[in-house]
């Protein structure tokens, strides 16, 4: 989202506080409206019903005083006594039990309208034999005279009907209205109903029935559109007093307000969102300046000012100061830029001065760098870095050669003449810049001679030696035979004895070693068990490693079938020197555990001391030939043992290595 879309949103929002107030205090009028219009009716019926019951009662009443009790009332002349003291009565007639008329009188058009009465299935007559109480209903307009009719059971057998004109009543209710088409209805339980008042339209009796049945408070869908009203009960009577007004116009007044309310929360609302719109835009404007500026500042430019136009002061010092700050930053940067190529020309000039060759490439092998030894080394010269496929090629030689070297020797060929150099690559992966190959190159055909010669000067010196060494180990044999044991003389001849034994074998180990690296040892290969070989091995050092009080632990569990092809006496020699090692660097009271197991399709001869163990940096120096640990951290020795278990181990295709951690670990592998 834009910062002006959200300073819209912000400010807008702000001005809708107070609508929402505004839109629940809406929401609370229509519901209080709806309820007071509701409660209106509800009493409005509640009112009719109370006028109804009145007349209900007092024509009920009526009936009650207007026979005498000893007297045989039943006749014409009782008749006509009770048609002049009730001349609301249009007609009167009295019936036997079966509902069959026994004499009627009054006016002669009502006589006419119901003819010969027989009131044997009419409800109204029933209701009234069950109950033995009046039965007023059956509510009709005739003759433009609202009449109603009136069941009495005077007794005896006999009953009274009468055709009642409630005008009267009808004047009083008339009067309540219920808006301009709203007002009263009449009806008795069977449907049978009469408009009071107003001008909605005619509901016949099963819709009446269907009114009366949704209780206290309806709505309904009338013919010419939606009403509601309420309905009440006239007390003693199955009678019913309905208000019914049209719904769209007794909720014209709560619409009109209510549009009106809407129409201002509306107009409040768009006042706000447009000036929140002028607010933002004015605002987001100098911000956007910001932003570019800041992006420009990012890409390293920083010579464009912002505008400083603004409506806001607060802005227009924003401004100012972001201006102030590109001015101050371009001057930094200008010295800066200056103190990067001073630094830069120092390190070049300390680079080309290193006898080293020094190469940078991409992953490709595309030249980035290179110092002087190294473009003598590529015979590049002058040569622009990048875009030389031959370089190219020939920096991929390098790594390709570095990576199939034993020990990161290199061999190459430079007028005619082999070199030997020590290479160290390393990929340098900034996160501002595409990865590279840092490669350094170190001469060392110089050290190779040196060592070269040392190894042919030992080789003479041991093969010139061996004779007369054996001759004097023959002497050395009669000697020990002149002298007993026990004589003082006997000891230095064992001391003499020892002496050339070392020497001896210090004469072999070079020449085995010699004969490895020529090609021309050839180990004895046949079937090896693995836990008597490991056995085997170290039980001939148990007495040592006792004198020592070294406990000395052989683990071969998981490995007592294990069977591999190897030579013998070699590998015995290889294990032999890790099980010398371990006892002359275990303190003691100390441990050591030689132990094998299956791994990888092959054995794993592990040997373990809990002696001050192997320096991280020297795992990989002691397998060189007349290489030790340093000074001070074990005992000296020639520095062959190591290198010829190694060649040994490979003669089998197998790997030896060291690890690093408390106490010594050397592990070996063989198929």
């Amino acid at each position: 989202m834009t910062l002006l879309n959200r300073l819209l949103l912000l400010v807008f929002g702000a001005g809708l506080i107070p609508i929402v107030p505004g839109g629940i205090f809406l929401f609370y009028f229509q519901s209080r409206a709806k309820a007071d219009i509701s409660s209106l009716q509800q009493n409005v019926s509640q009112m009719g019903s109370l006028m109804m019951e009145r007349e209900a009662q007092d024509l009920s009443r009526r009936f009650e005083r207007m026979w005498d009790t000893d007297a045989s009332y039943v006749n014409r002349a009782s008749l006509e006594k009770a048609l002049k003291n009730n001349p609301e009565f249009l007609y009167l007639a009295f019936t036997g039990a079966d509902g069959r008329e026994v004499l009627s009188g009054g006016v002669p058009e009502l006589k006419r309208y119901f003819g010969y009465l027989d009131l044997a299935g009419d409800p109204q007559f029933r209701k009234a034999a069950a109950s033995g109480r009046a039965a007023l209903g059956r509510f009709e307009m005739i003759y433009d005279m609202p009449v109603c009719r009136l069941v009495y059971p005077l007794g005896g057998g006999y009953y009274a009907f009468a055709a009642v004109n409630l005008r009267d009543l009808f004047e009083k209710l008339r009067s309540q209205r219920l808006g301009a088409t709203g007002g009263l209805l009449l009806s008795d339980a069977e449907g049978n109903a009469l408009p009071l008042s107003g001008s909605f339209e005619k509901f016949n009796r099963a819709e009446v029935r269907s009114i009366l049945k949704r209780g206290q408070v309806f709505e309904i869908n009338g013919r010419d559109g939606p009403y509601i009203g309420a309905a009440a009960t006239v007390r003693g009577f199955d009678l019913y007093v309905l208000a019914i007004e049209d719904r769209a116009e007794a909720f014209a007044g709560v619409n009109r307000i209510t549009w009106l309310m809407a129409f201002f929360l509306l107009s409040v609302g768009t006042a706000f969102y447009f000036s929140a719109l002028l607010f933002s835009r004015s605002l987001a404007g100098p911000v956007a300046a910001l932003m570019e500026g800041a992006g420009r500042v990012s890409a390293g430019e920083f010579k464009t000012q912002v505008s400083e136009e603004t409506e806001f002061s607060e802005l227009a010092g924003l401004l100012q100061a972001f201006n102030s700050m590109m001015r101050e930053v371009d001057r930094y940067h200008g010295i800066q830029v200056e103190k990067v190529f001073e630094e830069k020309q120092k390190l070049e000039l300390l680079v080309s001065l290193i006898h080293d060759a020094i190469i940078l490439c991409d992953l490709r092998g595309e030249l980035l760098y290179a110092n002087a030894a190294a473009r003598s080394l590529l015979s590049v010269g002058d040569a622009a870095p990048g875009e030389n496929e031959a370089l190219r090629r020939m920096i991929a030689g390098l790594v390709n050669k570095k990576a199939a070297s034993k020990g990161g020797v290199i061999e190459l060929e430079k007028g005619g003449k082999k070199k030997y150099y020590r290479a160290s690559i390393q990929t340098l992966s900034a996160r501002t810049q595409t990865p590279a190959v840092f490669m350094v190159l170190r001469d060392i055909t110089l050290e190779r001679k040196m060592q070269q010669m040392k190894e042919d000067f030992f080789h003479s010196v041991a093969h010139d030696l061996r004779a007369p060494l054996l001759t004097m180990q023959g002497y050395i044999k009669l000697l020990e035979r002149e002298f007993p044991a026990e004589a003082k003389q006997a000891g230095y001849v064992r001391n003499v004895r020892d002496s050339s034994d070392r020497l001896f074998k210090l004469l072999e180990n070079i020449l085995d070693i010699s004969r490895m690296e020529a090609g021309q040892f050839k180990p004895d290969m046949t079937k090896i068990n693995a836990a008597e070989f490991l056995a085997a091995s170290a039980e001939s050092f148990r007495a040592l490693f006792g004198e020592k009080r070294i406990e000395l632990l052989v683990e071969t569990a998981g490995a007592e079938k294990g069977e591999f092809t190897g030579d013998s006496s070699l590998l015995r020699r290889v294990m032999e020197n890790l099980l010398s090692n371990a006892w002359k660097f275990t303190p003691e009271g100390g441990k050591v555990t030689a132990s094998v197991k299956a791994a990888g399709g092959g054995l794993v001869f592990t040997v373990a001391d809990s002696g001050p163990g192997i320096p991280a940096d020297q795992l990989e120096t002691i397998f060189e030939k007349y290489k030790r640990l340093k000074a001070g951290e074990g005992e000296t020795g020639f520095g062959l043992g190591l290198a010829i278990a190694r060649k040994i181990v490979e003669l089998h295709g197998g790997r030896i290595w060291a690890e690093a951690g408390p106490g010594g670990v050397f592990r070996f592998t063989v198929k």
